[in-house]
């Protein structure tokens, strides 16, 4: 398995093909993508249509098949020294969404979208800090546990989960 980020704009046909992809997707269970993720889509819509430094939306590939998307915004929040890279509006695929997949192939997604995003955070949107706006009381415990796991990791100052946010400080 393969797994990569990729972030979605109009200009160079990233949002077209993943817009392809999740209509697909929708289209296999009998749903229409236009209603999909309707009030997510309308609150992250603006961030395809340009390429910006401190936001914009992004889309975990696995293989071929886009998994999840988010929207990454790099701020100075009061209470840090450098910026912070916030993680919101993490949304999985048609297939997550509608498909009947196990514990582990939901685990694997968030597993794929915690990578991806620590890569972005090294390049892309370079940050020390990361903050994940985490979808449900199941994302919270997930990642509650992964987080026990890599605060024994040299690379993680600290890891750990905060009401609705998993805070993540780099070493």
């Amino acid at each position: 398995m393969t797994f990569s980020i990729t972030r979605l704009l109009k200009n160079d046909g990233t949002w077209e093909a993943f817009r392809a992809d999740w209509e697909a997707q929708c289209a296999a269970y009998d749903e229409d993508f236009s209603t999909y993720a309707e009030g997510t889509f309308a609150v992250v819509k603006d961030l395809v249509e340009t390429e910006g430094e401190a936001a914009g939306l992004f889309a975990v590939k696995v293989d071929n098949a886009h998994v999840s998307m988010c929207q990454l915004n790099k701020a100075s929040i009061p209470g840090y020294t450098s910026p912070v890279l916030r993680v919101r509006f993490m949304t999985l695929s048609p297939d997550y969404d509608f498909g009947d997949k196990s514990v582990e192939d939901y685990a694997s997604i968030l597993v794929a979208t915690f990578a991806t995003v620590l890569a972005v955070s090294n390049t892309v949107m370079e940050a020390k800090h990361i903050k994940f706006h985490l979808r449900s009381p199941a994302d919270r415990q997930f990642f509650a546990m992964l987080g026990k796991g890599l605060n024994e990791e040299d690379m993680f100052h600290s890891v750990q989960v905060r009401g609705a946010w998993l805070y993540v400080t780099k070493a």
